[in-house]
């Protein structure tokens, strides 16, 4: 009921349409039962009989197709809304946010749960169009007698009871492995980031597939060998009680109410026209239960991500950027914080202005703030107190994505696109003449609007992700470490001509580096400690 209630709510209309054609279909399928039956017990016309079989026959054909095709179409279009509404969802939701919940939750969820789901709606038409077909033959069994018919049915009641009370225990079974999917992601991810030590080291190797993989796939496997044995039960005795059934009515039922030969050869030929459909319903049911699972999890995701986006954005952006930039930080204070919200490292109060065309290093020692503070300076991070603001306008939750977009950035774990992503119709162009000026012209190509390859090393990805920096021609530029992985000709190259190309174009570059060989490049210099700033000194200071 979950699954057609969330169909219902993409489209009522379509779902309509599947419920109708799959309805007549159902009749038309009880119908051929009845006058199959009819031909064998009564005299009949045999052009007129043969006329009305196949017509009825073609009605089921055309609408249980047309069913099936209408909510397959439906259930696709489901599945392609949901992929976009995720993605939309997580490109937008906050960056902690995103770190809370685990790349290997977020995998899992648009992997695992979207596959199941897929699966689950193929599954869907056929045995919406089988369900339907047993409704409409409990129909015609009580047009041709009633009394067999509240027989049947009382014994269907019963037994859909049992199976719900038996069902529990396999659900709950199934909701558990779900749960250890995120576990076993979570190890994999571990396995395939961390393969190189695993490798260097067998003895790590091998432990970490003993005490971390092999149980946590141990547990998995456990649970499903459960889960499929309870529902190995409780499938196997539904269909021995639809069989005990059949054999009621046509054997034992009308010693006490007598019924006419014609009646029960129609009941005995539609009971065993059931047994196929009613199998198939049946045996798809934990599936369907699974896809219930996953439709859960993905719904929570939702939902967790959905409260995250509770900030209504601005239309128009407040921001006036036909005047010289400048960034102003005034008593900004952000914590870290773990799991369970414990506080561990504060960054702040932090006051400090940048203005347009400035090159700004930010230096100090690890975990002293300096990523932290460039994440909130570029608005990926929010400020718990204090305010930051772009030409006088404060950035706010509503107006931060307006903000955001005067950013270019290359991060220290930054992600390399294989396409440009770019609008600007000389984007092909540009892209050549920065990857020649970067030396990289005979290791990549741009093709079909990408990359020709980005199997390299990681200087020369870098060299790309700079590529693609400079391509969105930003006011404002952040590096993080961006010369850390280069050779010295291109460290070199890097500090004394591409950034100071980028001042003298007027971009504002905001720099985190340990390369004091360089600090006489910036104009000024941010050093933190601590989570404070220590002091802000110009090049001078450095160089004397």
């Amino acid at each position: 009921m979950t699954l057609i209630a969330y169909l219902y709510r993409q489209s009522w209309v379509l779902l309509l349409v599947s419920t109708i054609s799959a309805l007549i279909s159902g009749f038309a399928g009880a119908s051929i039962v009845g006058m199959i039956s009819q031909g064998v017990t009564e005299k009949i016309n045999l052009t007129s009989f043969l006329w009305s079989f196949f017509g009825i026959c073609f009605i089921f054909f055309i609408t249980k197709t047309v069913s099936e095709i209408t909510l397959s179409h439906l259930a696709q279009s489901t599945i392609f809304s949901l992929r976009l509404s995720l993605s939309n969802k997580i490109l937008r939701a906050p960056l902690k946010k995103l770190h809370k919940l685990g790349r290997h939750g977020l995998l899992a969820v648009l992997t695992k749960d979207v596959d199941v789901f897929v699966h689950s709606f193929m599954l869907a038409p056929s045995v919406f169009g089988n369900i339907t077909l047993i409704i409409a033959c409990f129909g015609y069994l009580a047009w041709m007698s009633w009394q067999l018919f509240l027989i049947l049915a009382v014994f269907s009641l019963v037994g859909m009871y049992l199976f719900y009370w038996w069902e529990k225990h396999p659900l709950k079974l199934m909701t558990q492995m779900r749960d250890q999917v995120d576990k076993i992601y979570l190890n994999f991810q571990s396995l395939i980031d961390g393969s190189k030590e695993l490798q260097l080291n067998k003895q790590k190797g091998n432990l970490f597939i003993d005490k971390v993989i092999a149980p946590a796939a141990k547990v998995f496997q456990d649970i499903c060998i459960k889960a499929n044995t309870s529902y190995a039960w409780v499938i196997n005795a539904s269909a021995v009680t639809f069989y005990v059934m059949i054999g009621l009515i046509v054997f034992v039922i009308p010693i006490w109410i007598p019924q006419e030969p014609s009646t029960l050869v129609t009941v005995s030929l539609l009971v065993l026209f059931l047994s196929g459909p009613i199998s198939e319903v049946i045996g798809a049911i934990p599936e369907l239960r699974a896809a219930e699972v996953s439709l859960n999890k993905m719904r929570r995701l939702d939902s967790q991500l959905e409260e995250a986006l509770s900030v209504q954005i601005e239309g128009p952006s407040p921001f006036n950027n036909q005047q010289p930039i400048e960034i102003e930080l005034k008593d900004v204070i952000h914590h870290y914080t773990t799991d369970k919200e414990d506080r561990q490292f504060a960054l702040g109060p932090l006051s400090l202005k940048i203005s347009q065309g400035e090159i700004v290093f930010i230096v100090g020692g690890n975990g002293s703030g300096k990523t932290t503070l460039a994440m909130l300076l570029v608005g990926l991070f929010e400020q718990e107190s204090g305010s930051i603001s772009l030409n006088g306008v404060q950035v706010t939750p509503s107006n931060n994505e307006h903000y955001r977009q005067h950013f270019g950035a290359v991060f220290s774990d930054y992600h390399l696109f294989e396409q440009l992503l770019n609008s600007d119709m000389n984007v092909t162009e540009k892209a050549t003449h920065y990857i020649e000026a970067l030396n990289m012209a005979h290791k990549v190509k741009i093709v079909d609007g990408g990359f020709s390859t980005t199997n390299l090393s990681a200087g020369q990805r870098k060299r790309l992700a700079l590529v693609s920096a400079y391509l969105e021609d930003r006011p404002i530029y952040l590096f993080d470490e961006w010369a850390a992985d280069q050779d010295p000709v291109f460290k070199r190259l890097f500090y004394t001509e591409l950034l100071p190309e980028l001042k003298s174009g007027g971009k504002t570059v905001i720099i985190i580096s340990h390369d004091d060989a360089y600090f006489d490049i910036a104009d000024r210099i941010i050093k933190l400690e601590d989570g404070h700033i220590k002091e802000i000194s110009n090049k001078n200071h450095y160089t004397q």
